[in-house]
């Protein structure tokens, strides 16, 4: 999985990018949005059930990439505050 700079490789990795990537954001919301799909078909109308898994796959893995994304810049962000206030 590339995260940061295209890295991938755990040893390449800080420690704030390691941590982020063992949460598994993106694969996370792949799943919740796969079972959302289903559950909008099952409920709504069964020809969603092409379709709506798919979708909400897709944009539960876009979510999850945004959401590493700013896990970073948010713990990047509490670590130089934490670094100025204490130098």
């Amino acid at each position: 999985m590339a995260i940061g700079r295209y890295r991938d490789t755990p040893a390449e990795m800080d420690d704030i990018e390691r941590d982020v990537a063992a949460a598994q954001y993106p694969e996370g919301g792949l799943v919740v949005g796969l079972g959302l799909g289903i559950l909008v078909g099952v409920v709504i109308l069964e020809a969603l059930l092409v379709v709506a898994p798919i979708a909400g796959g897709l944009v539960g893995y876009v979510v999850g990439r945004w959401l590493r994304r700013y896990e970073i810049r948010r713990r990047l962000r509490d670590r130089q505050a934490v670094g100025e206030s204490s130098g």
